[in-house]
């Protein structure tokens, strides 16, 4: 390496950094996929597979079981009635549990860059009844590109590296006494399942989609799902949470802390 060429790396970083693009950087050289693997794998707990939390988090977003404000251009998609149980991988409710979820819009942006949303908008946090259930309303989401007007997106032109992700939503889950659970979920038939640019898609998180004309009954609710008021279902019999030590963090003990699963997601279609 020249020092021409190591002055101009350096020059990146800084720009980089001044774009608080770093987080973004991590996930297309695909260095957060790395770490995630590094930290969880191997993990045989039956908790939910984890994936990275990415660069689009907001901390503390409101409390509501509709976590959308619609907006001019939103379109007309269905929306999508998630409800779901928060347990423990020893199956035990964990009625303290805060769903904490983000996605893009049916039209494929984020509330920080798509202008026509509201701030906060398809964000929010659920806290789960006693239990361990929730429900929100959210849509479907669509694929969309990273940002591509900074410094990374500049890398990713000189590399030859496409922006685009699939369609996911995030879910991030805290529990007293539990490790956190921060994952993705994938929708099949997407383009970019085997081309996302992070190269963050999981196979035990893709569920796959139907659409049915009847409403779900209570008590088929048990294998999970996703479903709009038309009837799109999307099976999530799944769920887990990351592989920290609680008990070894704060004692120094081997005993390892019950771990967060959600031993179901599904939805309710609207009447």
């Amino acid at each position: 390496v020249t020092e021409q060429e190591w002055h101009a790396v350096l020059g990146f970083l800084t720009e980089v950094g001044r774009a608080d693009e770093f987080i973004l950087l991590s996930d297309v050289t695909r260095t957060s996929v790395l770490i995630d693997a590094l930290t969880h794998g191997g993990d045989d707990s039956g908790a939910t597979a984890s994936d990275v939390e990415g660069p689009m988090y907001t901390v503390e977003p409101p409390f509501r079981t509709k976590i959308y404000e619609e907006y001019e251009g939103m379109g007309d998609d269905d929306p999508l009635f998630v409800r779901g149980t928060v347990t423990s991988t020893t199956g035990g409710p964990l009625p303290e549990a805060v769903v904490d979820v983000w996605q893009t819009g049916p039209a494929g942006g984020y509330d920080v860059w798509d202008e026509r949303q509201p701030d906060g908008n398809f964000r929010g946090r659920i806290r789960a009844e006693e239990d361990g259930s929730y429900e929100f309303q959210t849509m479907l989401p669509k694929p969309y590109t990273v940002p591509t007007i900074g410094p990374v997106g500049r890398y990713l032109e000189a590399v030859g590296q496409h922006p685009w992700r699939p369609a996911h939503i995030h879910f991030k889950v805290t529990a007293p006494g539990h490790a956190t659970l921060v994952t993705q979920v994938f929708f099949p038939g997407d383009p970019y399942l085997d081309n996302d640019t992070i190269g963050a898609v999981k196979s035990a998180l893709v569920r796959p989609v139907e659409r049915r004309d009847d409403h779900l009954l209570p008590g088929e609710l048990v294998h999970a799902g996703l479903e709009s008021s038309s009837g799109l279902l999307v099976e999530l019999q799944y769920l887990r949470s990351h592989d920290a030590l609680l008990s070894e963090l704060m004692t120094a003990s081997t005993s390892r802390a019950e771990r967060i699963r959600y031993s179901s997601i599904s939805t309710l279609t609207s009447v």
